[in-house]
């Protein structure tokens, strides 16, 4: 589900206050007006990608929180199970796809 602009500027506001910066502070950061934050704060305003990004990468954090996505943890065996498919050509991949609907179809019986 899409958050809103209204709940998208509760976590940009979020954001600021852990930082604990002014409006000001944090719109210098992001090169942009106070007033222009404030809109973006209030759910005003629409936020463009390109600022949510902004924020992401000059605060280090994800894209999936103004979004509310939650990150999705992998054991080190499904990682290499990745790692290890990516590097196989379409040959094995497709094996390997079909390997693993078959063992599934069976374990569903």
């Amino acid at each position: 589900m899409a958050l809103d602009d209204t709940e998208i500027g509760e976590k940009i506001r979020s954001v600021r206050e852990v930082c604990n910066l002014t409006q000001t502070q944090f719109a210098n950061r992001l090169h942009m007006a106070q007033q222009t934050l404030s809109r973006y704060e209030n759910g005003k305003s629409t936020v463009p990608n390109e600022i949510l990004a902004g924020i992401a990468q000059e605060f280090d954090i994800s894209l999936n929180y103004f979004f509310g996505v939650e990150a999705i943890e992998f054991s080190d065996d499904e990682l290499l199970l990745i790692e290890l498919y990516r590097k196989s050509d379409d040959r094995i991949k497709k094996r390997i796809f079909e390997l693993v609907k078959v063992l599934t179809d069976d374990q569903m019986k």
